[in-house]
């Protein structure tokens, strides 16, 4: 039986393997109909969801019950895909509530997308006048030229895959695809009123939809990262083929921008711009004498990823709950006054027995702990380095990072490397040991970079103002 860590291994080769299909495809797709107006483009992130999740499934301890929206996929479906229904393979109306309404209409020139990344409590006013005055976009289809054709290159690579992979109900699977692909894109390409749009997250379809639409009108496209730190840190293929890409202007966080072996970008900007992150700009405290606390005294916060429940995809990207369960409760063994600060997107309520819970946000919270303890890198252990709190790394094998990136993030934790497969107490007690035992300051000021700038230039206004005169941005 393969041991936890030799299962994400795999699941890592075969999900980098899916990759590289999927690239050899949009590049044969490109030579007819060009990169931009490529079903490929728009769908790359939902193939990988799809077929590497099907792929973790299969090896997966558990059945999840939360429910999947396709591309998504539960077990059930990984081990024997079925016929997946209308209303699990289309988006629900956005209804039409005043709200949504008014920010539909048309008083200026910019159009927006989703997941705009304002920052939690930052730029309340500049969020409103600009969620204002500019047009939001409901529900779109991608314009494809020679839409058949693409649809057909489409359902064969749908049969490669499940042919490499040993997919069983190849055809079910073709015809999911079929409608899927059908639904969201078409070959009709309506004029666009508006000089430009501004975009959150590509890896959200709608925003991809909406790319590929402007940008095969000439229009200005700004997109913004998501996160609160430079993506150029997360050396993994959905930053290449969603998060740097698809735009004509990408802004993006913090001083450092380096291309690594997995997140280049499917189609290069035409330029890129750079922000210092909202909510750390609000919690950073320079400090180069960062010393561990007093044992006897000690507030803990251990900040978690999210229960994924079914929303497994790879690579490199997460362990199913029942593994990180597992770990968690060790983990609370070890540090039993520990406080878990649950994740805003968990599919699921924290299940560890007697464990102390914080549902603060992070920002509101994060003051009144003397130590904080984290395992997965996302936004919540950004905030975490950048404060001027002593932090435990507990790298429990997720998340590729730029070399650069990883050896300044080790600098700045207290850092464990944590094998699943192996002793989990004895490596945690081990770690905790050496972490209070040991006479040692951090600094955070080498993570500075990839999350702020040292001369702040974008604006939002000015940014909108650009837009809405069909010019790009400049700073």
């Amino acid at each position: 039986m393969r041991s936890v860590e030799q299962n994400l291994q795999e699941t890592d080769r075969v999900s980098l393997a899916l990759v590289e299909v999927l690239k050899s495809r949009f590049q044969e797709t490109t030579t007819v109909v060009g990169p931009v107006g490529n079903l490929y483009t728009v769908f790359f992130h939902d193939l990988m969801l799809h077929f590497s999740g099907i792929l973790i499934h299969r090896i997966a301890r558990e059945h999840y019950r939360d429910p999947v929206q396709f591309p998504r996929v539960n077990k059930h479906y990984a081990l024997s895909p079925y016929s997946v229904s209308s209303q699990d393979l289309v988006p629900s109306p956005s209804g039409r509530r005043l709200k949504t309404l008014v920010r539909r209409l048309p008083l200026s020139r910019v159009a927006l997308g989703e997941a705009l990344p304002f920052g939690y409590g930052q730029g309340q006013v500049t969020s409103k006048i600009i969620n204002l005055l500019g047009s939001f976009k409901p529900f779109v289809r991608a314009h494809l030229p020679k839409q058949r054709e693409q649809i057909d290159s489409l359902l064969d690579t749908v049969d490669e895959v499940c042919r490499l992979y040993e997919i069983p109900r190849r055809g079910i699977v073709r015809e999911n695809w079929c409608r899927y692909a059908k639904f969201h894109t078409t070959e009709i390409q309506a004029p666009l009123r508006e000089r430009g749009i501004i975009l959150g997250t590509r890896n959200n379809l709608q925003n991809r939809k909406l790319a590929v639409n402007y940008l095969q009108q000439d229009k200005e496209v700004v997109a913004i990262t998501h996160g609160e730190v430079s993506n150029s840190v997360m050396d993994e293929p959905p930053f290449g083929y969603s998060e740097r890409t698809l735009c004509t202007t990408l802004i993006d966080y913090g001083d450092f921008d380096e291309d690594g072996d997995y997140n280049r970008a499917l189609l290069n900007p035409v330029q890129r711009f750079y922000r210092s992150a909202p909510t750390v700009a609000g919690q950073y405290r320079s400090s180069s004498r960062i010393r561990r606390p007093d044992p006897s005294r000690c507030r803990t916060l251990y900040i978690p990823t999210t229960y994924s429940g079914n929303d497994l995809y790879g690579p490199f990207h997460i362990y199913e709950d029942a593994v990180y369960r597992q770990w968690q409760s060790i983990l609370f063994e070890v540090l039993p006054r520990l406080t878990m600060k649950t994740h805003p997107q968990s599919k699921y309520e924290p299940s560890v027995p007697g464990a102390l819970i914080e549902r603060r946000q992070l920002e509101e919270c994060i003051a009144d702990y003397d130590l904080l303890v984290f395992d997965y890198f996302a936004t919540g252990a950004v905030l975490a380095v950048m404060s001027n709190k002593p932090v435990i790394y507990f790298d429990i094998g997720l998340r590729r990072l730029a070399p650069k990136f990883a050896t300044d993030l080790r600098d700045r934790c207290e850092y464990a490397k944590i094998s699943l497969s192996s002793d989990m107490r004895k490596q945690c007690a081990d770690a905790m040991e050496k972490f209070w035992s040991a006479d040692r300051e951090w600094s955070n000021s080498e993570i500075f970079q990839y999350s702020m700038c040292e001369e702040e230039h974008f604006h939002w206004p000015s940014l909108f103002k650009a837009v809405s005169t069909g010019l790009p941005p400049s700073w």
